[in-house]
């Protein structure tokens, strides 16, 4: 069984319905999917929803419950994509999760809350990038001179 990251049950209470509590997981997954952050196996899987989200035809929330049955698991994303997931979506959650469950399950939504997942993911690469150099001795660093 593979490790699970979020579930619609775990939002039912604060979101008031079943729709509104795929919000937060829905938003990040179609995220997920357009940053290609996803497994081949769920990309092979959900191959014609994908299509539809990426064209912008199937909501972020519909999309979650209709390809996960509303569980977010480590399985459907990539090593990079669970990488991520596991540093940052606590904070995604508690930054976004009061706005999604009241806001719209539509793309309008997701490119409000898109630039902060993007951001936080590009610091979070530069952030591994610097850790790996900084796991090299010295002469294997490549330095530009000042």
């Amino acid at each position: 069984m593979s490790h699970a990251i979020d579930d619609i049950d775990a939002h039912i209470g604060a979101a008031g319905s079943l729709d509104r509590a795929a919000h937060v997981p829905g938003m990040y997954l179609a995220w997920c999917v357009n940053l290609q952050l996803i497994s081949a196996q769920f990309d092979n899987a959900h191959e014609r929803e994908i299509l539809r989200v990426r064209y912008r035809e199937l909501s972020p929330a519909a999309f979650f419950l209709k390809a996960t049955g509303g569980h977010l698991n480590a399985d459907m994303l990539s090593d990079q994509g669970c990488a991520f997931t596991a540093h940052y979506y606590a904070t995604y959650r508690a930054e976004h999760a009061a706005a999604l469950y009241s806001a719209k399950d539509d793309w309008d939504t997701y490119a409000s809350i898109a630039p902060a997942l993007t951001k936080a993911y590009y610091a979070f690469l530069e952030g591994d990038a610097k850790r790996h150099r900084h796991d090299k001795h010295w002469w294997q660093v490549w330095r530009r001179p000042s």
